[in-house]
Parts: structure tokens; C-alpha cells; sequence
């Protein structure tokens, strides 16, 4: 196992919040690739796309150079713009909103659940107003939302539905997987380092509307088409280096799906009993890919939360806080004065990222959960 060594020169640690989990072949398709001379977008990101329509279930796919820029390119492709407000939850990655803002209209903020971290219909519904052009869900953490729920408000309302899925690559809603979910415009991945396939940075967009695939190539790749300049577009092409890298996790998702979802049951078996935890709730007909498992400590909130952070930190075990709400973040609290999102704003007080990756040992996992026990009781 790699040391990772925390920044501040702090104690190693011997078990990170993730890691990357590549193999020597993920290694020697990059160099294969280096040594064509052909690095930018090419036949890697052909098979790259491919590859990950066909594990999802998704007609069309086209990679680009992050989850945010996929994010920017599907609203702004379906015509999203000045004037119009996109309910967006706000405990989730500020890249949620910025896609909005990027394309000049509102991103209105949404309160989640407590039990899934995701936004819900009912919450959706009350953030809406006249100006609602869509909603843009989150499977926060790669925990499918309620999409059926989410279409009959969608079509209720005369409004897009579309799925920010950056963590979700693998998670499963009823029978299919995410990106196969045909009552919204599109689904968008990313593939972070963070994220349970990485290419570094990357992003692509799944969907089974045709049209607005093709109007994504064409904005990737400076609204270009047949030889000339269509649209202004943007350089938001992924390339082949980066595709090679990823094409060989995607043929072993079902193995890592499976290694993370094992570290999670025995996160749900040792922690489940405890007092003062509260687990990640999975609605039935939803699987999760785990792609990160956050506990929460409603009785002590804050107080407890850091003070088990930091007991698991002196053992060289590393956590993360959960998310900061958007709408209290200085860029957007300016248009968002007097409101409240009690549970975004609990969760970020409460809440606490364990670590979680394929090459983690159960053992590792159980140990993790013996130190927040003890950390717990003391």
C-alpha cells in the first residue's frame, strides 16, 4: 500500500478517504496511446463513450473535459438561459449551481432529505416558482433519487428533468442503471479522481435524445461541424490519454462495484447499533455504488463530529466534513438572503465522510468503525 502523508506534515495515513485504484494495464494503455503520437480526442474516446453507454444502458454518450463542463453543455444545449431558474438541492458540489449561472439563468436552492442526502418531489416542489424551466437532481454520494417521482413533477409542471449523476456511474434505479432513466434529458458522470472511475479530470453526458447529443459534440469541439463554425462553442474535449486511462475500470466496474459495496455493509453492520450515528438510508428499488458512505451524528452534531474526526485522524485514518450548502457559500449567499435549508445545513454540521475505495480491506473498514465507536464513548 502507498503511504499517503497528510499535507501539513501531519501523522501518515494509513488509510485515506479514498484512493485511486488503477492497474499496471490501465497504465500501459496511456502509454500505448503516448506512443501513437495521437493524444488528443480520438479513437479512445470513441471506445471510452462506448464503453460506458453500454454499461449504463445509454443510446448516446459523449465525454468531455469535466463532470461541470458536461453539466454546462447539457442545460446550455437545451436551452437553458437569462430569465429562467433551475431548482438545484443545495447540499452538493457548488459545480451543481455554477452550471446554471454559467448559462445565465438562477440556480434556485432545494432543501434534501435527512435520511438520503437527495433532494425529494415535495422539497422540489416548494423551491419552484413562475421562472422554473428544470430541475437538475443530484444522486448525492451515488444515492439514486426518486426519479419516477421527479418525471410526474417534471411533466406536471411542463418542466426538463435532468440528472447531475457525477457520483452515480454504476448506482441502479429499479431495474436499469443510472443514465438509462429516458424521462429525463440527459445524465451526467464525472470522472474525478474522487469519483469509482477516473480518468483525472473528465466528464461525459448520457442520454437517449439524440438531438441534444449531437448539439453537445458540436459545443465540445468549438461548435464545430462539417468543416465549419456553427455555434460559438467551447474546447471542452476530452482526450485520448485520458479515455485510455479510463476504458479498462469501466470492464472491471462490476468487481469494484462489488468491493465498495462489501465495505459498506460492514460499515452498516459494526455502526448500525450505535448510539448517536445515524446511517445513509437506501430506498428500496435503489442500489447505490458507494461512491462515498457519510455517517451522521444527530445528538452531538458538530462538537462530536470534529471530535471523532479527530481521534480517527491521530490513528492515520482520514475523513472528510460533509458538503457545504451552496446557498451559504459567499458567491451565491448575496442572492439568497434569509434563506434556510435546515437539513443542507444540518448535514454539513453532522456530517462525516468515512473512507471507501475498491482496494480497502473489510478488515480495514471494521477497524474504522471500531475508532469511531471508541471516539464515540469517549
Amino acid at each position: 500500500m502507498v503511504e499517503v502523508r497528510a499535507p501539513d506534515g501531519g501523522p501518515a495515513l494509513k488509510v485515506p478517504v479514498a484512493r485511486v485504484d488503477l492497474e499496471d494495464a490501465d497504465l500501459r494503455r496511456v502509454e500505448e496511446v503516448f506512443r501513437s503520437g495521437w493524444i488528443m480526442q480520438g479513437p479512445k474516446v470513441e471506445a471510452f463513450e462506448k464503453a460506458v453507454a453500454d454499461f449504463c444502458g445509454a443510446p448516446h454518450a459523449v465525454a468531455v473535459t469535466s463532470g461541470t463542463t458536461a453539466l454546462h453543455l447539457m442545460l446550455h444545449a437545451a436551452g437553458i438561459g437569462p430569465g429562467d431558474e433551475v431548482i438545484v438541492p443545495s447540499f452538493s458540489w457548488i459545480a451543481t449551481a455554477n452550471c446554471v449561472a454559467y448559462c445565465g439563468a438562477k440556480p434556485a436552492f432545494c432543501d434534501v432529505d435527512l435520511q438520503t442526502y437527495n433532494m425529494t418531489p415535495a422539497l422540489a416542489t416548494a423551491a419552484m416558482g413562475p421562472r422554473t424551466k428544470a430541475i437538475l437532481v443530484v444522486h448525492q454520494f451515488g444515492m439514486p433519487c426518486d426519479l419516477d417521482g421527479f418525471a410526474r413533477l417534471a411533466r406536471e409542471r411542463g418542466v426538463a428533468l435532468f440528472e447531475d449523476a457525477a457520483c452515480a456511474i454504476g448506482s441502479e434505479y429499479g431495474e436499469a442503471r443510472i443514465g438509462a432513466f429516458k424521462a429525463s434529458r440527459a445524465a451526467c458522470l464525472s470522472f474525478h479522481p474522487r469519483k469509482v472511475v477516473t480518468t483525472g479530470e473528465g466528464g461525459m453526458l448520457l442520454t437517449a435524445d439524440a438531438d441534444l447529443a449531437g448539439k453537445v459534440r458540436r459545443l465540445r469541439n468549438h461548435g464545430q461541424e462539417g468543416g465549419h463554425f456553427v455555434n460559438i462553442g467551447y474546447n471542452y474535449r476530452m482526450t485520448d490519454l485520458q479515455a485510455a486511462l479510463g476504458i479498462g475500470q469501466v470492464a472491471r466496474l462490476p468487481v469494484t462495484l462489488s468491493k465498495r459495496r462489501a465495505i459498506a455493509e460492514v460499515y452498516r453492520k459494526e455502526l448500525g447499533s450505535a448510539r448517536g450515528i445515524a446511517l445513509p438510508a437506501e430506498p428500496s428499488g435503489c442500489r447505490s455504488n458507494v461512491q462515498s458512505f457519510m455517517i451522521r451524528f444527530p445528538e452531538g452534531g458538530r462538537v462530536v463530529r470534529d471530535r471523532v474526526a479527530s481521534a480517527l485522524f491521530s490513528q492515520g485514518i482520514a475523513t472528510r466534513p460533509g458538503i457545504a450548502p451552496m446557498h451559504l457559500e459567499p458567491c451565491y449567499a448575496g442572492t439568497c438572503t434569509g434563506l434556510r435549508l435546515p437539513n443542507s445545513e444540518r448535514l454539513a454540521e453532522d456530517g462525516l465522510v468515512l473512507p471507501l475505495y475498491a482496494s480497502m480491506e473489510p478488515s480495514q473498514a471494521a477497524e474504522v468503525a471500531r475508532a469511531i465507536a471508541s471516539a464515540c464513548r469517549d
